[in-house]
């Protein structure tokens, strides 16, 4: 089990729906009602913040890769 899951497992069912309806724009491309920005230093690597919950995702064309949700204190 990756971290991802283990967090995932964590959340509460308020959070949990947040967080699948952020993946879900974002596979979308409706990403405008995020607070969303380019990680310095990687070519395609984003932060989209949500509430206290932040994804870092990549994005290559129409490819996303999820590489870490957490909460912004840890």
């Amino acid at each position: 089990m990756d971290r991802i899951e283990k967090f995932l497992k964590k959340l509460s069912n308020k959070e949990l729906d947040i967080v699948y309806k952020v993946i879900e724009q974002l596979l979308a491309d409706q990403v405008s009602t995020f607070d969303i920005k380019k990680l310095k230093g990687f070519d395609d690597i984003y932060r989209a913040r949500v509430g206290k919950i932040r994804i870092i995702y990549s994005q290559n064309d129409s490819d996303l890769k999820l590489i870490e949700i957490s909460r912004r204190s840890e």
